[in-house]
């Protein structure tokens, strides 16, 4: 209900008129994840009611960074379902922005109520329905969508929503929204991935099922209406999906959760699939393989090609894809064994060095062959300067590891319905050194590796750009493995950790790799608590490989 009277208040004082009759649509998407609780609990359903919400509540947080753009400068906020500006004059924030706002922090309110018991009575059906659905079966399966839907979901985030012909209102990509889009695509990208999986692997398949519904409800929000947009503005186009490729893997998402997870299945059941020699890890293996080949000559391919006699540039952001390809190749090679089960977890986390060096790669490429001052700084092709080989054999290295990581949570998802995973406790032992490299990780991707005059490295907190990506998320990879080791059985901690220690290594050698692109480069705070990082990894890949309980 704020939410529906703040966008009838009004968003801006004066407010232009939207592009085209929004009203309706906006009030049902801020109705959907209540009104979807209310009927799930009307049809005797109030678990998954209580999903919903906590779903919804997940992705609350990111949703309101975004719409707070209003609150800053409307001009830049691109929502065509609200307003078209129809020149550069000021907008100032009416009160309706601030009720928009507030239904979003009433949204996780609703969201933390539900969580849990629900401040059910200890007597109530709701309170002992919650321990009778406990149940693992299938779990593992639904993980694995989950990682593979969260994928395609982010890479639509990451686009333009559209294409636009009006100069007053123009589709940017994340990279090159306003701070407050760009924190929150980027808040809304990580609870997709964390909150997708943590809503298909809730130990409760009521649950389960309803948070990935709110989930879905929630992100409509935000791409629904970029989809009626552009089929309701005819100077607006579909770029690279849009609003589709963030929904659709989602609504799919939600179908196979149902069914996965029905209530049919049964806590005791086990699959009888051995993983240890399933066809799902040679496809792996073949993709890690191709990956680490694809990265390999990545390395060698020139970025930049002069034409005409020019003098030819060096390509120094590639080479770090040397190592990070000899990794990939060994551990995609060893799921061709009997090992691969216990390699598994390091060949995924590996893969987070490809993305590093991969966006580094393309972010240098780009914009030695893009000229300042172009529309939106974006790579201009010309005939004297274009992109080598290298790029394109960089592309392909990324795609093959995005597709590989997705094999991979899919075979680890079937692997794991063989396996009790009800409980999972701290592992003490690894505590100390993973909490430590966690800590150690946000300042290693977070701080410039190499310092020099007159230099500015690309970063999280600033300068961000493409290759800023790259170490996001690289630090996500990296903290995300560590912090599922210290839950995890010894074998599988051990294999996280080293994988998370192989992203640290690679990020460790761009300055004894790449430091000669720049003059007088000496080693920055980044390297040093690079250093730290890998030694805390180690430490704790170690101790969980010298533990010997179960």
């Amino acid at each position: 209900m704020l939410t529906v009277a703040g966008v009838g208040q009004g968003l801006v004082d004066n407010s232009p008129a939207p592009g085209f009759s929004s009203g309706f649509l906006l009030a049902m998407l801020a109705f959907a994840p209540s009104a979807a609780a209310i009927l799930f609990v009307l049809f005797g359903r109030a678990l998954v009611g209580a999903g919903v919400l906590t779903g919804a509540a997940l992705l609350a947080p990111g949703l309101a960074l975004v719409d707070a753009q209003f609150l800053i400068d409307a001009l830049q906020a691109s929502r065509p379902e609200v307003l078209v500006p129809t020149s550069l004059a000021t907008l100032d924030p009416g009160i309706g922005a601030y009720l928009v706002f507030a239904g979003h922090v009433a949204a996780i309110a609703a969201g933390v109520l539900a969580a849990g018991r629900a401040g059910a009575e200890p007597d109530s059906d709701y309170f002992a329905a919650l321990d009778r659905t406990i149940s693992v079966s299938s779990r593992g399966a639904a993980i694995g969508w989950a990682l593979a839907a969260a994928t395609v979901s982010i890479a639509g985030l990451f686009f333009p929503p559209f294409r636009s012909d009006n100069a007053f209102l123009l589709g940017h990509d994340l990279v090159g929204s306003p701070a407050l889009v760009r924190y929150g695509g980027i808040l809304l990208a990580l609870t997709l991935l964390v909150g997708g999986v943590a809503a298909a692997g809730n130990a409760r398949p009521p649950i389960a099922r309803g948070m990935v519904v709110g989930v879905f409800l929630a992100l409509t929000w935000l791409a629904l209406p970029q989809v009626f947009s552009v089929a309701a503005i005819d100077w607006l186009h579909f770029e690279r999906g849009g609003g589709l490729l963030t929904l659709v893997p989602l609504a799919l998402l939600v179908a196979i959760v149902f069914v996965l997870r029905g209530d049919r299945e049964h806590a005791g059941e086990r699959s009888e699939l051995q993983l240890e020699t399933s066809p799902l890890h040679l496809v792996t293996g073949v993709l890690g393989v191709l990956t680490g080949v694809a990265a390999i000559c990545g390395a060698i391919g020139a970025l930049v090609v002069v034409e005409g006699g020019g003098d030819q540039p060096e390509s120094y952001a590639n080479r770090q894809l040397i190592p990070a390809g000899i990794v990939v190749i060994v551990l995609g090679a060893a799921l061709f064994t009997r090992w691969a089960g216990t390699v598994r977890p390091a060949f995924v986390v590996s893969l987070g060095s490809i993305a590093l060096v991969g966006l580094a790669t393309l972010d240098a490429a780009f914009t030695g062959t893009t000229i300042p001052g172009s529309a939106f700084n974006m790579p201009v092709v010309t005939a004297e300067v274009h992109v080598g080989a290298g790029v394109w054999f960089a592309v392909a290295a990324i795609v093959f590891a995005a597709i590989a990581a997705v094999a991979a949570a899919v075979a680890g998802g079937a692997e794991r319905d063989d396996v009790d995973v009800s409980e999972r406790e701290l592992h003490t032992r690894i505590a100390i050194p993973v909490g430590a490299s966690i800590l150690f990780a946000v300042g290693a991707f977070a701080s410039p590796m190499i310092v020099a005059p007159d230099f500015t490295a690309p970063g999280i907190w600033s300068e961000f750009r493409l290759a800023s990506w790259g170490l996001l998320i690289a630090l996500v990879v990296v903290a995300g493995a560590a912090a599922v080791a210290a839950f995890a059985r010894p074998a599988r901690a051990a294999g996280l950790l080293f994988g998370a220690a192989s992203v640290v290594g690679v990020h460790l050698l761009e300055l004894p790799m790449t430091g000669g692109r720049v003059a007088d480069a000496t080693a920055g705070p980044g390297t040093w608590l690079s250093l730290a990082c890998l030694v805390a990894l180690v430490a704790g890949a170690v101790m969980a490989m010298t533990d010997r309980t179960e």
